[in-house]
């Protein structure tokens, strides 16, 4: 194999803060304005900001680069304040996420056994003989409102709780506002409207932004104007950054494949054949060890399948079959019924019932968003030990 076009492929994954943010300077800007207060007057001033924008659109960036923004210039007023980003897709609850955030913090604390009240006290104790000031970032907020509708009354009572020293700030980041619509009237009024709205990007916008990452991504005059146009192009019709990020990172790694010196436009094309835009990858890293491993059975079973369904059944054998080959304890067909209507209802699989042809009624599962070949190697690399 000859030598990679990549200088720095970790550049173009969803976890990396660029140091430029191309068209979000304003955006940042005015995130950085809301929290002035909280960065200069720790112990007096308390925040809530609303961002909200599409899938791509750089909520999760921002979110993480004000977060290294607020810590550094707080120093300087000699403050202490921290930055705690959480995905409420992961941690569906405040007590979940309450707990990590005290572990966060370095406190050790038992994730049973408390009650939510005392969870809440603990909290606050341990800001307060900190002298921290913690701003959380409340990622897809949407997903813990939904699974329980006051914990946005808890989070804006947060703030209120300790009057005489301000120990916390929020930062809710959603796709959209619907969730406001299951809250409250005195929730709502409770919230402090400061919202940041980011649109899909334009073309021209992923161009840029692809432009300005494949910098410090590629070897020099390893990838070309017209390959990045193409992907800014593709991406352009959802608006998403993270997709065109994706698609070049894949065209890169089509090209080392190739032995190609450069990405190619047909790299590029290569790549989203193997990435349906719809088939979110961040998707996959929500789910837990064994929805990946049901996940993985379908996809082993279709892969050897001539029909594009097999029957929760097969699944529930080849899915034991794979716990027992790792040495896991298999979950219950309760809990593997749950996992199977928790992928559909995200559509990573499609259920439907047997209808001719199949013995009694059955649950029928198929894909259709990503081949089978595809999602087992998405799957591989996230769970060790599991062979195709």
């Amino acid at each position: 194999m000859g030598h990679s076009v990549f200088r720095n492929e970790s550049v173009l994954v969803p976890e990396y803060i660029p140091s430029s943010t191309p068209h979000r300077a304003p955006h940042m800007k005015a995130l950085e304005a809301y929290f002035q207060g909280v960065v200069q007057h720790s112990d007096r001033m308390s925040q809530n900001v609303l961002l909200w924008g599409p899938v791509g659109s750089g909520k999760t960036m921002l979110a993480k680069k004000l977060g290294v923004v607020l810590e550094r210039n707080a120093m300087l007023y000699g403050n202490r304040v921290k930055f705690f980003h959480v995905n409420c897709r992961i941690d569906r609850s405040l007590q979940a996420i309450l707990t990590k955030g005290l572990r966060f913090l370095g406190h050790d604390y038992p994730s049973r056994g408390f009650g939510f009240e005392e969870l809440l006290q603990s909290f606050f104790d341990a800001l307060t003989s900190d002298r921290i000031h913690l701003v959380v970032a409340f990622d897809e907020v949407d997903s813990l409102v939904i699974s329980d509708s006051s914990s946005l009354y808890t989070i804006t009572r947060l703030r209120e709780i300790s009057r005489e020293s301000q120990v916390f700030s929020s930062l809710l980041i959603s796709k959209t506002l619907d969730y406001l619509k299951a809250v409250d009237l005195s929730t709502l009024s409770s919230l402090q409207w400061n919202e940041i709205s980011l649109g899909p990007y334009s073309d021209e916008q992923l161009y840029d932004i692809l432009n300005s990452r494949s910098q410090e991504a590629f070897n020099d005059d390893c990838v070309g104007e017209d390959s990045l146009q193409l992907a800014a192009e593709i991406a352009s019709t959802y608006g998403d950054a993270r997709y065109a990020l994706d698609l070049i990172y894949r065209a890169g790694r089509v090209a080392d494949l190739t032995d190609s010196p450069r990405v190619m436009p047909d790299h590029v094309r290569r790549a989203k054949a193997s990435l349906p835009p719809q088939f979110k990858k961040e998707e996959l890293t929500y789910l837990g060890r064994h929805q990946r491993l049901i996940l993985i059975a379908i996809s082993n079973l279709l892969k050897k399948n001539e029909s594009a369904y097999v029957t929760i059944g097969e699944v529930e054998k080849s899915y034991d079959a794979l716990c027992e080959g790792m040495g896991l304890a298999a979950n219950h067909h309760t809990q593997l019924w749950n996992d199977v209507n928790e992928l559909s209802r995200k559509g990573i699989i499609e259920t439907q019932i047997s209808g001719k042809g199949v013995r009694g009624r059955t649950t029928m599962i198929g894909l259709s968003m990503v081949s089978a070949e595809q999602l087992v190697d998405e799957l591989k690399s996230m769970v060790a030990d599991v062979r195709g």
